[in-house]
């Protein structure tokens, strides 16, 4: 029984430590998968694009600006998709 808790021990240690990187700015963090990232561009996309559609004034609710600007980051990343 104490070799199999020690081997298990040694297997979560190492994913835990495989799945983590080093970045000197923030310290240790888990790995982002390619998916996290993509994520996070699109939020990144979504947050500007609703700042220019309440910058240019085509309204002044927020929470109909930022589902306008869901809708052209959604449309933008279609047609860019489905191009040759």
């Amino acid at each position: 029984m104490k070799k199999l808790n020690l081997f298990l021990g040694a297997c979560f240690l190492t994913l835990i430590v495989s799945s983590c990187s080093y970045s000197s700015s923030r310290g240790w963090s888990f790995s982002d998968s390619d998916s996290v990232k993509e994520e996070k561009e699109r939020r990144r996309a979504v947050d500007r694009k609703t700042d220019r559609i309440l910058e240019v004034g085509r309204t002044k609710d927020r929470a109909e600006a930022r589902r306008q600007a869901k809708g052209e980051v959604f449309e933008e990343n279609f047609f860019r998709s489905t191009r040759p």
